[in-house]
């Protein structure tokens, strides 16, 4: 899953290594984090990118650029004789942050846990490189949520979010300090999940126990029906449950704005 990030307790953004580089001479910027890809895009200094990490599968021209590993294994290799002018990653990644330090440049570290990380990684973009502008991307989000909690408000139902279904039953779900809570909380709903974890595993017999209102199940690989079909076979009812699929439904990146009207749709 693409959900690694800091823990809120730490500030959203962080610089290891120098502080910052001159933005007319940062032309080689190498991206860790699908999220992080989305946002440069939309943000206008996409032409600053030189590699992405494997999973940065959109937009399509992220196919165009060097594939630098992922965030496990990154090729220290490849972003050294890129000429890497800077490096941003989602997460902390010691191998990268000792990487830029010998090269002498800045790596960012951003955190994409809640919603106001992804709005505090934006801001950051912006300050970094002044053609960067995501005011549109953050009002949309903000103004999406707003007309939306005029909608389920007043019933406030009681929704469960599915992000991984285990070919054995497993079965993970969005919990307390994940941005999927904020967005939820925005559209005036309530997320069913169990008290601890951001990411707890459920059992059959725990959601039973919630009893939630909707059950969105979120399919990035667009099974469709093999997902609906797994939560049969595990002995839920799926009057209430819904598939979402799509490769951007567990990325907080600058699809986020098509995940809410997704869930949205979902619930009605």
């Amino acid at each position: 899953m693409f959900l690694t990030g800091c823990s809120k307790e730490d500030n959203s953004v962080q610089t290891i290594g120098r502080e910052s580089t001159d933005s007319d001479s940062d032309s080689a910027v190498i991206v860790f984090g699908p999220s992080l890809t989305e946002l440069f895009y939309v943000s206008g200094a996409w032409e600053r990118l030189a590699g992405v990490d494997r999973f940065s599968i959109w937009p399509s021209q992220a196919s165009e650029l060097a594939v630098i590993g992922d965030f496990m294994t990154p090729s220290l290799e490849m972003i050294t004789a890129l000429g890497a002018t800077s490096i941003h990653v989602v997460g902390r990644n010691q191998s990268l942050t000792d990487l830029a330090e010998r090269l002498e440049i800045p790596c960012y570290q951003y955190s994409f846990d809640r919603l106001d990380d992804v709005y505090e990684s934006s801001r950051m973009i912006e300050d970094l490189y002044p053609e960067a502008d995501l005011t549109e991307f953050r009002d949309d989000i903000i103004l999406t949520l707003d007309s939306l909690s005029t909608v389920f408000e007043s019933a406030a139902p009681e929704v469960m979010i599915v992000v991984y279904l285990g070919g054995d039953g497993a079965i993970t779900v969005a919990g307390n300090n994940t941005f999927y809570l904020d967005i939820l909380t925005g559209m005036g709903c309530v997320l069913a999940a169990p008290e601890a974890g951001s990411y707890p595993a459920v059992s059959v017999e725990g959601i039973l126990a919630i009893d939630p209102d909707f059950v969105v199940i979120l399919d990035p690989y667009n099974t469709d029906d093999t997902a609906l079909n797994h939560w049969r076979s595990n002995g839920l009812d799926d009057s209430n449950t819904t598939v979402l699929a799509g490769d951007h439904v567990l990325i907080p990146g600058a699809r986020l704005k098509e995940l809410i009207v997704g869930i949205a749709q979902c619930l009605n």
